[in-house]
């Protein structure tokens, strides 16, 4: 990301939901004005979209985030990319 628009550190937060009702309507406005902030918003999409998946997985499991180390296991199954070198340096 480049400096072009202040409000680009915004777009991960309001893809995961984590802004308030007003900032996100404020950054939703801001969007549709400013190029920067729409292609920011597509580059970062495909991993908030995993994110959410993860804690959508989490809370079905009924486990918490953070705590539960057999979780990961249902990460690696998911990212098989991620067992070639596990471990290693």
């Amino acid at each position: 990301m480049t400096d072009a628009c202040p409000h680009a550190v915004s777009a991960g937060s309001y893809l995961l939901g984590m802004l308030t009702a007003e900032e996100t309507d404020e950054f939703w406005q801001h969007s549709t004005r400013c190029a920067h902030c729409r292609e920011e918003l597509v580059e970062l999409m495909p991993g908030a979209l995993y994110l959410r998946q993860l804690r959508a997985d989490i809370f079905a499991a009924g486990q918490r985030s953070c705590t539960d180390r057999p979780f990961l296991s249902t990460v690696v199954a998911r990212e098989p990319r991620w067992i070639a070198g596990c471990g290693t340096s």
